[in-house]
């Protein structure tokens, strides 16, 4: 079925969207006209208006490390702040969807903003941010759980899990979000590039097939959202990574798989021959695809892994890391995954242990952790820096590649 959401016809709606005010930093932010990230508004390069005072400027944030590179922008755990970058850890959001109930999920990187989700119910909400950090605008408010996120040149897309729709606003924010696709099932992860938006659409519980479950697609050449994409009612879908040929999403069952569906015709093909444990999150660079094996019972006997295997040609899956043989945590359970062509590695979070981390691509040597603490979740990159969501306290975090 297709459902005539189009958006050219979205892309012509205006109104006013309604006023919120968040935390960033130690002050107020209300839209993005208070603040500023150095430089702007009159300021001379390497100081900031922080106070909302046109009068001054009267914030150096090239050395301020509760205003590093833009006002809000905090480094963390006493880490200092020299030409505008902190040594450390950035902090360059927090207290989302409020500060009384922080929780933030899934991010993506798209121009210079971080966009991400964040909220259990229906008071969730969705915003975005300078990659600097800075004033921060909020994008959609009163969602009812929103999920998966995915950010092109039409707009931002993202995935509501208990209304079970798929929503649309312009990259501001501007405008009531208009609903792209309204499913009877959950919806969860979304990716997004220049010619198309999916979707994963889960019809049975969490980790169980049902009748409806799916990949769905939006092409952005008519906007029109098709369900008979690809129907796989064996599977429990949920994240979605993108190249120029395929969808790659994973089945989030207790006996799983890592699937790769042609954008074209063609047949959905299997890329893990032995069953996975509960397959979370996927990502792929130019040759390969990896993804988190995540059992989030403590009483499974599978253990969370970080997963490696061919885009291309033959079946087999390589264990880049597991808690039993790499590492000596209790409870671990790998989340979100990130990678890209730029570097040799994989990056990661793991939830259970609180961590942020890396491994070379080709499972060589030890992990690497890059951050500690907070509930990590949703993770993203851009050529200079690895950004991530953290639940617990609604930030949005960044450290040096």
């Amino acid at each position: 079925m297709r459902q005539a959401f189009r958006i050219g016809v979205m892309l012509g709606v205006a109104s006013v969207a309604a006023a919120c005010t968040s935390v960033l930093g130690d002050f107020e932010v209300g839209g993005a006209g208070t603040g500023s990230a150095g430089g702007s508004s009159g300021c001379a390069a390497g100081t900031a208006d922080c106070d909302g005072n046109p009068a001054d400027c009267e914030v150096i944030v090239s050395d301020d490390p509760q205003n590093c590179g833009a006002c809000g922008a905090q480094c963390l755990d006493d880490g200092t702040c020299s030409a505008s970058v902190c040594s450390g850890v950035t902090e360059i959001a927090r207290g989302f969807p409020t500060p009384q109930s922080a929780n933030a999920k899934f991010l993506v990187i798209h121009g210079d903003a971080v966009y991400w989700t964040a909220g259990e119910g229906e008071g969730g909400s969705v915003q975005k941010v300078s990659v600097l950090g800075g004033p921060v605008t909020p994008i959609a408010g009163g969602q009812n759980a929103p999920y998966g996120i995915a950010v092109n040149q039409e707009g931002v897309f993202w995935s509501n899990l208990n209304d079970t729709n798929l929503l649309w606003v312009d990259h501001n924010g501007a405008g009531t979000p208009k609903v792209v696709f309204d499913s009877d099932y959950a919806t969860l992860g979304v990716a997004a590039d220049e010619n198309d938006v999916f979707w994963a659409q889960r019809a049975g519980g969490i980790g169980a097939p049902g009748n409806g479950s799916l990949i769905g697609r939006i092409p952005m050449a008519d906007g029109l959202a098709d369900d008979e994409f690809h129907e796989d009612n064996n599977t429990s879908p949920h994240l979605i990574a993108l190249d120029r040929e395929h969808v790659y999403w994973v089945d989030r069952s207790e006996r799983g798989s890592v699937n790769r569906t042609p954008r074209g015709p063609g047949e959905t093909a299997r890329l893990t021959e032995d069953a996975q444990a509960y397959p979370y999150a996927i990502a792929v660079d130019r040759d390969h695809v990896y993804w988190t094996n995540s059992p989030r019972e403590r009483d499974n006997d599978d253990r969370g892994a970080v997963m490696r295997a061919p885009k291309r040609g033959a079946r087999n899956a390589t264990v880049l890391w597991t808690s039993d043989e790499d590492d000596d945590v209790a409870n671990p359970t790998p989340d979100c995954i990130a990678v890209d062509d730029n570097d040799d590695y994989v990056y990661w979070t793991d939830q259970g242990s609180s961590r942020v981390l890396r491994k070379r691509k080709d499972g060589s040597g030890r992990q690497q952790v890059l951050y500690e603490g907070g509930t990590p979740r949703g993770i993203a990159l851009d050529a200079d820096y690895v950004y991530w969501a953290d639940e617990k306290n609604g930030a949005v975090r960044k450290i040096h590649r």
